[in-house]
């Protein structure tokens, strides 16, 4: 069975999302109403953002192939139909 890949905006949905969930998670990070210099990534957090970005660090390299094949296979059709590219 062939594994479907993810186009590039779930990738940027599912990146904008763990990064989220690991922000709203006080042992990850510290967030202060105070203001911005008061907010930190703990050593936890550090961690966790790390390996997740090295997880969708791939399938982030994954869409970007993917994408470059579409964009491609269209501009080769478009040259057989003779259109202008």
């Amino acid at each position: 069975m062939k594994k479907s890949k993810m186009d590039k905006q779930a990738v940027k949905e599912l990146m904008f999302g763990g990064v989220n969930e690991l922000m709203r998670n006080s042992r990850y990070y510290y967030h202060s109403s105070t203001g911005q210099h008061y907010c930190r990534w703990t050593d936890d957090g550090k961690k966790a953002l790390l390996e997740y970005m090295d997880l969708m660090g791939w399938k982030l390299r994954e869409a970007e192939e993917l994408d470059l094949k579409e964009k491609s296979k269209q501009l080769v059709l478009k040259g057989l139909k003779g259109e202008t590219i």
